[in-house]
């Protein structure tokens, strides 16, 4: 994996997020889709959080996914919530749209799926 300039970052957000798996899927699949783009845990402490998402606009994270504890918490951070995640109350993506910070949940959706194909 070769990382430049042009390089678009994306992540996960929580506390722990040591163990989490989520670099190593989306990096093989960056890498199999031979897209420029590279996965990163982030360390996040409940109260960092505000600064954490302050810095992730700033440095253009193209994209977060939000594990626990922040997935209700960012809310209040980003410029716009999905109309599903604010019927959920709880954000586990978050998409950089040209500095505009959009909140999906994409949980409700997973699970419907899970049940109906079981």
């Amino acid at each position: 994996m070769e990382i430049s300039g042009r390089t678009r970052v994306y992540g996960v957000i929580g506390d722990p997020i040591e163990h989490s798996l989520s670099p190593e899927m989306h990096n093989a699949a960056f890498q199999e889709l031979n897209l420029d783009f590279v996965y990163v845990a982030f360390r996040v402490k409940k109260n960092e959080l505000g600064k954490a998402i302050l810095g992730a606009r700033s440095l253009d994270v193209h994209g977060l996914n939000v594990t626990m504890p922040h997935k209700n918490a960012v809310m209040k951070y980003l410029d716009e919530i999905d109309p599903t995640a604010g019927s959920i109350g709880a954000v586990n993506t978050i998409l950089n749209d040209k500095g505009r910070l959009i909140g999906y949940n994409t949980d409700g959706a997973g699970a419907l799926k899970a049940l109906k194909e079981n």
